[in-house]
């Protein structure tokens, strides 16, 4: 791995590929999935351009309801909020929380005995 990461520092380096068991180019996602009950998220990049895919996004009703908790209040105002609705409907709010980083971003996706792609997780920043 050390002479790979070293190679890949020069000019005219080319990712080895081994067409023998049709693993292809490795791949890179810098970001986990989002958790179930979010959507992702763009931050908003220079000059107002959407930018990385690096916020979950929930849609959640903030208004109190007579059983909900202040701390749960209290928590959401924590997250960065995004307020939509244009009949002053205030009480659905998008709340957004950073995504989480893969520790491993880099993947190749090999076949196994029976041909089916397995995709293998690793880091070159080790």
């Amino acid at each position: 791995m050390t002479k790979l990461i070293s190679a890949m520092k020069e000019p005219e380096f080319s990712w080895p590929i081994c067409h023998e068991v049709d693993a292809g180019k490795p791949g890179q996602e810098t970001y986990e999935d989002c958790p179930s009950g979010t959507t992702v998220g763009y931050s908003q990049g220079d000059n107002g351009w959407t930018g990385e895919p690096d916020q979950c996004i929930k849609t959640v009703n903030i208004c109190r309801s007579p059983g909900q908790r202040a701390s749960d209040a209290n928590q959401r105002s924590l997250m960065i909020r995004r307020s939509f609705g244009d009949r002053g409907d205030r009480c659905v709010e998008q709340i957004a929380t950073p995504r989480p980083r893969r520790t491993d971003p880099y993947f190749l996706d090999i076949p196994n005995d029976q041909g089916v792609k397995q995709r293998f997780w690793f880091n070159l920043n080790h």
